[in-house]
């Protein structure tokens, strides 16, 4: 809508639509929430180590320690994204739009892929780590939680495949991870697609045992325990794309899976929006809106990243 001046010789009925894009964060409510309003870094959650027993082996021994030891998970203040454009009364008048309304409706899909893009980066990132927020150390995504491209085939990168959701799902189960916390794999409609092509050459007793699940109108939103979460990853309007994380540097999707537990939002400021007029310009107002989220995995068996050709 930038090039609204171009448009201003035709007459439009007030029918005002968004370009084709994803309005509607598909992540907010896959993962945990905290409040960190009024903190630079903040504490997520305090992890205590396992520990094998003690053995009482001999007659008025001395108890000793398991020394479980334990650690600290933080969160830093991100930069608020925000979206931000004037409205020309003379634009509105011209094309008989309400473009004030159109804007509002773009910001509001811009920050709900602000929100998805700043969650993919706490699940791509590195952890902060440490007892103290002076002595914090970066921990990186773990190499044992990824799913390679090449699992599922005999050679070569491979497309999405069940064997590839089973490896998943064996990792978070060798990460004692509840059976109950609610686990989620993002996916492309591509990959969606894939894993639907391979389901429907196999029988109805071979879906059933994989807990295929899939909605009036045939989209899967279940695997092997799974809730499929839609999003396109290679999405040039998300930022996290932007940055290439991603997609690995040969080129190859990385879908995240994850627990609830394994991954927390942080939000400073979930919204700030404004409509104000601009009185140094003629007939002017301005839509702002912005907003102040980070995420962060919790712990490093919690989350894992399947790799993907979609070649």
């Amino acid at each position: 809508m930038a090039d609204v001046n171009t448009t201003a010789q035709y007459q439009f009925q007030n029918n005002l639509e968004l370009a084709l894009q994803q309005s509607t964060s598909m992540l907010w409510d896959t993962c945990e929430e905290q409040d960190c309003a009024g903190a630079e870094m903040v504490s997520v959650k305090d992890l205590i180590g396992s520990t094998a027993p003690q053995e009482a082996d001999e007659r008025f021994g001395d108890l000793k320690q398991t020394s479980p030891g334990h650690d600290r998970v933080w969160m830093g203040k991100p930069n608020e994204l925000y979206f931000n454009e004037f409205v020309d009364g003379a634009d509105e008048l011209a094309t008989k739009i309400g473009l004030e309304g159109g804007y509002t409706m773009a910001a509001m899909a811009t920050m709900h892929r602000s929100w998805d893009s700043r969650i993919l980066e706490g699940i791509y990132g590195s952890m902060l780590m440490g007892k103290a927020k002076e002595s914090l150390i970066t921990v990186p995504f773990p190499s044992s939680m990824v799913v390679p491209v090449t699992k599922g085939g005999a050679s070569g990168p491979q497309r999405m495949n069940i064997a590839k959701v089973r490896a998943a799902k064996v990792l978070l189960g060798q990460n004692f991870n509840n059976p109950l916390d609610k686990r989620y794999l993002a996916l492309s409609e591509v990959q969606a697609d894939d894993l639907l092509d391979e389901v429907q050459a196999t029988s109805g007793d071979y879906a059933k045992a994989f807990g295929i699940r899939q909605d009036g109108e045939g989209r899967l939103t279940g695997l092997l325990g799974f809730n499929i979460v839609p999003i396109e990853l290679k999405n040039p309007d998300l930022l996290v794309a932007q940055r290439g994380l991603t997609v690995t540097s040969q080129g190859y999707t990385r879908n995240p899976f994850w627990v609830r537990s394994g991954v927390r939002k942080g939000i400073w400021r979930k919204l700030r929006t404004a409509i104000k007029d601009q009185p140094s310009k003629v007939d002017t107002r301005s839509v702002f809106a912005g907003t102040t989220v980070a995420a962060t995995r919790t712990q490093a068996g919690k989350v894992g990243i399947i790799e993907n050709s979609e070649g």
